[in-house]
């Protein structure tokens, strides 16, 4: 591990020398302000002496530092300001990604020597800090795609493309209610947040599409339900736009029953008592975590959890996987596999029951 020392030149003025060893001997250099100091040293413990020698324009006898080329992090920067069509929250997601996530364990290294390696170190550093398979995947997809736009100007090819990406072993991320579980989270609601409960349920909306619906949006003849926005919020507010996807826009079947009890004299389909648009945290807050306390739930689940709870009960009950990834809005099947592929019992002991018949039928 490097650290830094602090000097005093002959005139009073101060230096920052950053200690560390490199081929089993200790060596410095030394930098004129504290920022530079700090960046180098963390690139030293990320990627090693050699390399954040190299990166520095540092020979083995240490002199004045040259950084070569744009940093990964001056790149990243630059790929989101020339992002158009997206909107405010997904900005501000990019911009934490940086400043949380990229900059501190990337530092000052150039864009050109990055490697896969690097972006592997990197990936187990987030699990380190408790960032969750999704959470990763997220991340991780987003600098890759600022990568992709480095190539070949800058990169030969993409460091960071076709990296298999760690899955959560955590039971808990994804909490999934049995039947039983979730009658008595219903009991434990307040009778006008029942309804809302159980559309969450049954339709699989993400809660950004779900409380964005207005009553012209269902079809109680066909029992048909149109999802076409969400609900966001950003630094900017909230915000109604588009669904997540295109795929996310979609018509989806509910069931009569839960149709019926909805309120439809309303602007939007579901409201708060005051009559206005449903807000997540006040409804956690004030709704969803009493309920989930009461009704004695633990692991405790989140609204989101809903979502999953439909995926399985759909799964397991010989719904085909296909049909459920359309019903969700997913961007691709892939992604409902990736998911809900280990909750697919149902359709792994067809698999087997068809196997079973057809070497009965051959004898």
């Amino acid at each position: 591990m490097a650290s830094i020392r602090v000097r005093t030149r002959r005139g009073g003025s101060q230096s920052w020398a950053v200690l560390y060893v490199i081929d089993g001997r200790q060596t410095s250099v030394t930098f004129d302000t504290e920022t530079d100091a700090q960046k180098f040293r963390t690139l030293v413990d990320t990627v090693g002496p050699r390399r954040a020698m190299d990166a520095w324009g540092i020979a083995d006898t240490p002199k004045a530092p040259a950084r070569r080329g744009p940093t990964l992090v001056d790149w990243v920067r630059a790929h989101v300001d020339q992002l158009t069509g997206v909107g405010q929250k997904s900005l501000d997601d990019y911009a934490r990604y940086i400043r949380v996530d990229i900059e501190p364990h990337f530092a000052e290294l150039p864009l050109a020597e990055l490697r896969e390696e690097d972006i592997a170190a990197w990936v187990r550093w987030l699990q380190s800090r408790g960032n969750r398979s999704k959470t990763i995947r997220n991340k991780h997809g987003f600098l890759s795609s600022a990568l992709a736009r480095a190539v070949p100007e800058h990169l030969a090819a993409n460091p960071a493309a076709g990296r298999r990406l760690p899955r959560d072993t955590d039971p808990d991320e994804m909490r999934m209610l049995t039947r039983a579980e979730f009658d008595r989270l219903l009991d434990a609601t307040t009778e006008h947040w029942r309804p809302l409960i159980e559309f969450l349920v049954v339709s699989g909306c993400r809660w950004g599409e779900a409380v964005a619906l207005r009553p012209a949006d269902v079809d109680r003849d066909s029992g048909t339900v149109r999802i076409r926005r969400a609900w966001t919020y950003s630094s900017g507010g909230y915000q109604l736009g588009p669904t997540k996807t295109v795929r996310s826009r979609r018509d989806i079947r509910v069931p009569a029953a839960v149709l019926e009890q909805l309120d439809y004299s309303g602007e939007w389909l579901f409201v708060n008592r005051d009559g206005g648009p449903v807000r997540y945290v006040g409804f956690r807050q004030r709704v969803w975590d009493k309920a989930v306390a009461r009704a004695g739930l633990d692991p405790a689940p989140t609204p989101h959890d809903l979502r999953h709870t439909c995926a399985s009960w759909m799964l397991n009950g010989g719904v085909p996987i296909s049909v459920v990834s359309r019903h969700l809005g997913h961007e691709s099947i892939s992604t409902t596999v990736d998911v809900y592929g280990d909750v697919d019992q149902a359709s792994a002991q067809l698999a087997a029951d068809f196997m079973a018949r057809t070497l009965r039928e051959s004898k």
